[in-house]
């Protein structure tokens, strides 16, 4: 929607601008257009990487990995961002924190990308994850199979 808003700009002011329609009050300021285009920007990525396909358990990690690494290079107050936006990211990255420790509580996240065949042990590997979690993570796909299997 706000990139649809964004992209008919000018018939949306035209439209607003016209006293006996009485919209005036919706208006967007020039600012608020700003924070709406950077708004869409910032959105954009996540946006289309969730409607491509059909998400599943392995598309987690990663997806929130690339949202982790966006969020701290955007975030930082140096940023040509808006303040209200750089706010809006700071509190995304401590959410993303929130849900990193749930997926850690879980073997599943682990094991799913394990054993995904895209993925594996190099994925985390590559990513740099802790020894420590790369080694639990091992003995959680070994202690799922000896105890199905």
């Amino acid at each position: 929607m706000v990139e649809v808003s964004c992209k008919y700009r000018d018939a949306l002011e035209a439209l607003c601008a016209k006293q006996e329609r009485g919209l005036r009050p919706f208006e967007l300021s020039g600012e608020e257009w700003t924070l709406a285009k950077q708004l869409r920007d910032t959105l954009k990525d996540a946006t289309l990487y969730f409607s491509r396909d059909t998400p599943n358990l392995a598309m987690v990690i990663p997806a929130m990995d690339h949202i982790d690494n966006y969020l701290t290079n955007n975030a930082r107050a140096s940023s040509s961002l808006h303040p209200a936006i750089q706010s809006a990211l700071g509190m995304a990255k401590k959410t993303l924190n929130r849900y990193y420790k749930i997926s850690d509580m879980s073997a599943t996240y682990r094991i799913a990308m394990i054993l995904h065949p895209g993925h594996k042990m190099r994925y985390f590997e590559q990513a740099r994850w802790p020894a420590a979690w790369l080694r639990t993570a091992r003995d959680m796909v070994r202690e799922e199979y000896d105890a199905s299997y």
